[in-house]
């Protein structure tokens, strides 16, 4: 049986997600009515709009869950982790240079698959960009600016929080470390449309946290996979004299590129999971952080699933 003095007992994943979706729809809500008005100095339509109000949702959201879990609080502490002084630097890049380049291939060979059966939504979301005209926007340079903040500082804080801190101890609390570090990579990889790449991204990122037993190493890990991206969008865009149209024909003829980082990646991927992945008793960070934290000088003390010392 867990312990009542478990903070995660209180946070249950449908609770999660129904206090995202509340947050979500009220701030939208809010949004649109206060630029219906000209409350605004910015239209609801402006593209500088959803990276704002995906930072103020995720951010809400990580608020409200130390709220929920009030009784008893959930320690910052011990969620956090303390930084291992014994980083190497450079394989941490190229754990994450790897896993980037799994992700992009992995998006490149699904959906070229997606775009046999939906060839107009694939051309549209090819066609996203995260540098826009100075047309597109009313505030080009504060677009780049919240857009850039949103990717790099607010997405890794805030995922890493609720995905690896909040949902990989509530499943790991209800139904082991094994199950909760595949649901939580699933839902992630799922949210974020492209299923198998950031699946694989998930399941990095949650064994980073157990093996540092610091959730700042997969924090860091996050925001230098997203740069890893960005400064190839940026590249890419800065190489032509225009901004490019990704169109279907463009994106089906570079379907060598998706299989070349495939192959590439996929073996060290398969390595790292295999070495790292954890055994039915290992220990959730939060819970051995603190028995660390309490008996400093001593090992860790054996604890099982559901935080029980």
């Amino acid at each position: 049986m867990a312990t009542p003095n478990n903070p995660f007992l209180a946070v249950k994943a449908r609770l999660v997600i129904l206090i995202f979706f509340s947050i979500s729809i009220s701030l939208s809500l809010i949004l649109g009515v206060l630029g219906a008005l000209n409350l605004l100095p910015l239209q609801s339509n402006d593209p500088i709009v959803a990276p704002i109000l995906y930072s103020l949702i995720f951010c809400s959201l990580c608020l409200a869950m130390m709220i929920v879990a009030r009784r008893p609080p959930i320690t910052l502490r011990y969620l956090l982790g303390r930084w291992p002084q014994d980083t190497h630097w450079g394989k941490l890049l190229f754990l994450v240079f790897g896993v980037f380049l799994f992700s992009l291939g992995a998006f490149q060979v699904s959906y070229l698959a997606l775009s046999l059966v939906a060839p107009h939504w694939v051309e549209s979301t090819l066609q996203q960009s995260l540098i826009l005209a100075d047309d597109e926007t009313a505030y080009p340079t504060l677009y780049a600016g919240v857009t850039i903040f949103s990717i790099l500082i607010v997405a890794p804080i805030t995922e890493e929080f609720i995905f690896r801190g909040i949902l990989l101890h509530r499943w790991g609390v209800r139904w082991g470390i094994r199950p909760a570090i595949l649901l939580t990579s699933i839902l992630f990889g799922a949210l974020h449309s492209n299923l198998l790449g950031l699946f694989i991204f998930g399941l990095v990122m949650a064994l980073l946290y157990l093996n540092s037993r610091s959730l700042l190493v997969s924090i860091v890990a996050h925001s230098m996979n997203n740069a890893i991206a960005s400064l190839v969008e940026l590249f890419s865009l800065r190489a032509s004299t225009t901004l490019p149209t990704n169109t279907l024909a463009e994106f089906r003829a570079s379907w060598w590129l998706g299989v070349l980082c495939l192959g590439v990646s996929a073996p060290c991927i398969g390595l790292y999971l295999r070495r790292y992945w954890p055994t039915p008793q290992t220990q959730l960070p939060y819970f051995a952080n603190q028995s660390q934290q309490n008996k400093p000088g001593q090992p860790p003390l054996p604890i099982d699933h559901q935080g029980k010392v």
